[in-house]
C-alpha cells in the first residue's frame, strides 16, 4: 500500500516531464519532493498501522495476514508507532508550508475518522467510499504542492479517474474475501447487505464506466498521453468484471480476493506507465 500512495504522489510531481530531457529533474532539483514523499509516507504509514490495531479482530475472524493480527507486530508497539509517524508527518508537512500541513493534517484525520471507534467510517461502504476518494485527492494534491510539475487537465482527469477506481472498485471489491468475518463485527458494507453477486455487478459496471470515461476524455480532448494508462485501466476493468461475475460462493479465500488483486495491478499499471511518457 505504500508504494502505491508514493506512486501517486510521485506521477502528481512529476507529471508532464516524463521522457523529456528534464524528466530526473524534479527529483533532483526539487528537495520539496523528496520531503514531501517522506511526509506522505509517514502519514500512511500512520494511517495503516492504526487500522490494523482497530481492525484486528475482524482480520482475525477473516484469517488475514497482516501482521498485527496475526501477532508478528505487538499491538501497543504498533500504536505508538502510528502517533509517533503522526507526529513527523504533521512537522515535515509544517516545514514545507501552511498548505502542506493542511493536506497531512487532513489525510491524517481521514485515516482517523476511517479506524476510530465511535466513527469507525469503514463500518459502511459509502463511509468507506468518501475516505478512500478524498485520501487519493489529498495525495495527488500533496505530491502537486511538492512537486514541480504545473496542474494540467490531463493531470486533472488522470487524477479524478485514480480516485473513483479506488473509491467505486477497490474499496468495494476488498470486502468480497472478508463478508463472514465482517457482518460477524457489525459491519455493513455492501457485500454483506446486498450479497457478493449484487456489489459484484456494481463494481463491475463502474470499474469499466471509469476506464471507458478515461479513454472517452483522451480521444475527445486530444491528450494522447492519456491513452495508455486509459487503455490499462479499462483492460484491467474487464478483466476485473470478469473475475468478479463468475465467482461462486464456494470459491476459496483467495479466489474471492482475485478481483482485489486485479484492481491492485491495475492500478500499480496505470501509474507506472505515466513515467514512460507524459500525460500532460
Amino acid at each position: 500500500m505504500q508504494v502505491i500512495f508514493l506512486l501517486r504522489f510521485l506521477v502528481a510531481g512529476t507529471a508532464g516531464t516524463a521522457g523529456t530531457d528534464s524528466y530526473v529533474s524534479p527529483l533532483t532539483s526539487r528537495p520539496s519532493l523528496i520531503l514531501g514523499a517522506a511526509v506522505w509516507f509517514c502519514s500512511v504509514a500512520c494511517t495503516y498501522l492504526y487500522n490494523g490495531v482497530t481492525d484486528i479482530h475482524e482480520d482475525r475472524a477473516n484469517a488475514s495476514v497482516r501482521p498485527i493480527a496475526r501477532g508478528a507486530l505487538p499491538v501497543r508497539f504498533a500504536r505508538t508507532t502510528a502517533w509517533a509517524l503522526a507526529a513527523l508527518a504533521l512537522t515535515g508537512g509544517a516545514f514545507l508550508g501552511p498548505l502542506m500541513f493542511l493536506v497531512t493534517a487532513g489525510m491524517l484525520l481521514l485515516g482517523y475518522a476511517y479506524s476510530a471507534p465511535g466513527l469507525a467510517l469503514k463500518s459502511r461502504t459509502p463511509g468507506t467510499i468518501a475516505v478512500v476518494v478524498a485520501s487519493g485527492a489529498l495525495t495527488y494534491a500533496a505530491g502537486a504542492l511538492s512537486g514541480a510539475a504545473p496542474l494540467s487537465p490531463a493531470l486533472l482527469a488522470f487524477s479524478a479517474a485514480m480516485c473513483l477506481w479506488m473509491g467505486m472498485v477497490g474499496a468495494v471489491a476488498k470486502d468480497f474475501s472478508d463478508a463472514e468475518g465482517d457482518a460477524k463485527h457489525g459491519r455493513r458494507n455492501w457485500t454483506v447487505v446486498w450479497g457478493r453477486a449484487v456489489t459484484a455487478l456494481i463494481v463491475s459496471v463502474s470499474a469499466v464506466g471509469i476506464g471507458a470515461a478515461l479513454l472517452v476524455c483522451a480521444v475527445a480532448t486530444a491528450t494522447y498521453g492519456l491513452l495508455a494508462p486509459a487503455g490499462v485501466v479499462l483492460c484491467g476493468a474487464l478483466a476485473l468484471s470478469t473475475a468478479a461475475l463468475t465467482a461462486r460462493r464456494d470459491d476459496s479465500r483467495g479466489r474471492r480476493r482475485l478481483p482485489y488483486r486485479i484492481f491492485m495491478v491495475t492500478q500499480y499499471a496505470a501509474h507506472l506507465v505515466t513515467f514512460a511518457q507524459p500525460i500532460a
